[in-house]
């Protein structure tokens, strides 16, 4: 067997969104995947779906809105990509691993941290694989950070600003982002940065933070700028102005389990900003933790300021997975940048189970970037510093328990 039948469950925008990806490794001669259907509660979503991946990939999969019918009609499916709204993340997950499927679900992996473990003992109990869909590490930006860390490029890293404060009073994309119940903004954008944080300088050991809910009511954007059907779809759909819920806006500090302190403050509300992500050591800094599409800086004491481009071509010992080198061969982020980072996800995901290759983000470090977010709500609820231990093992858990109340997890 040299690929895998997989199928998409959650065919919204996101969905649209991996098939899309999923066209781009199916252009490559690394292809391991078979898309053999899609699977929506909403039958038009579902249908929509297909009609797409019929475009994008030369065949129609099969369409759903049952997961455990779609498991008993479809012929050897090994995987599911579950792309459904973050808040039925655990439920959905937990049904398919019991189903015997290996799983890849988008990021937040759940929207608490109890939705996380609970994915986790599924994942146990059915001896089946669980990735999270990370994209933002697998840019050739935060690999080569990463790489210019181990190879102690700046010294020894002591300090860190992450700081991307934005002014905003409009919808984010869909309502869903401004509900507490339903994930939050904060969390949606969070876990991208956390896993970045914890990415290129390890583990967090305690966070103090705060949060605030500074655009209370959010109005509906004049025009929607996204191709992708299902968005327009829900433009025309949603309300002129909704009262959002969630926090928006954050800061704090997180100590690292080696030492260093990282400055966080992130958010879209309100009306200032800040920004900027600098790694300082103690033999010079780097502009720039890595992201999707993104470009860094390496500054060596004494020396100048060197762009992506120049660190890449006096680096000795860096280089890309093949795949990836295939899609970036100048070790630089090109065009369609998000599509083909959710194709190496893809290609991970189906290597796992076809030669046992390890996950990179797997349902422990899911959880941890969950978590890690969290810390700042739990901190800002009890007016104290808190280990990030407290926060993975549910014991700092105030914000968290009354999601998990609505939720029906309590």
């Amino acid at each position: 067997m040299d690929k895998i039948r997989s199928a998409l469950v959650g065919c919204g925008g996101m969905g649209t969104r991996h098939l899309y990806g999923l066209a781009e490794l199916y252009k490559t001669p690394f292809n391991n995947v078979e898309l053999a259907a899609v699977c929506d509660i909403r039958r038009d979503n579902a249908e929509l779906a297909a009609d797409e991946a019929e475009k994008l990939l030369g065949q129609r999969p099969e369409v759903f809105t049952d997961l455990e019918k779609m498991k008993s009609q479809v012929a050897d499916l090994h995987a599911v990509d579950v792309v459904v709204d973050p808040c039925v993340h655990h439920t959905v997950v937990c049904q398919a691993l019991d189903l015997g499927l290996h799983v890849m679900v988008e990021k937040p992996m759940a929207i608490t941290v109890k939705g996380c473990h609970l994915m986790m003992a599924a994942a146990r109990r059915n001896d089946r694989i669980l990735s999270i869909a990370e994209n933002f590490r697998r840019d050739p930006s935060a690999r080569l950070v990463n790489h210019l860390l181990q190879q102690d490029a700046i010294g020894r890293p002591y300090m860190a600003t992450f700081h991307s404060l934005a002014p905003h009073h409009e919808v984010f994309i869909t309502p869903w982002r401004h509900m507490k119940e339903r994930g939050g903004l904060l969390l949606d954008l969070g876990v991208h940065f956390t896993d970045m944080i914890r990415y290129q300088l390890g583990d967090i050991k305690e966070v103090y933070g705060q949060v605030e809910l500074a655009t209370p009511k959010r109005k509906k954007p004049e025009a929607v700028n996204n191709p992708y059907k299902f968005y327009q779809a829900r433009h025309a759909e949603m309300e002129s102005e909704i009262q959002a819920t969630a926090e928006d806006t954050s800061v704090g500090t997180f100590r690292m389990e080696n030492g260093t302190m990282v400055s966080w403050a992130v958010g879209l509300g309100g009306h200032g900003s800040c920004g900027g992500e600098v790694i300082f050591g103690t033999a010079g800094s780097i502009q720039g933790f890595g992201s999707r599409g993104a470009r860094v800086q390496l500054k060596k004491a004494g020396q100048e300021e060197m762009q992506q481009e120049e660190i890449l071509a006096s680096t000795t010992g860096f280089g890309l997975e093949p795949l990836a080198g295939h899609f970036f061969p100048d070790g630089v982020a090109t065009e369609d940048v998000d599509w083909k980072l959710l194709a190496l996800e893809y290609f991970e995901l189906a290597e796992a189970i076809l030669a046992g290759r390890k996950i990179e983000v797997d349902g422990i470090e899911g959880m941890k970037d969950v978590a890690a977010l969290y810390a700042l709500f739990e901190s800002s609820r009890l007016g104290r510093t808190v280990q990030m231990s407290e926060v993975e093992n549910c014991e700092a858990y105030e914000y968290q328990a009354e999601i998990d109340e609505a939720l029906g997890l309590a």
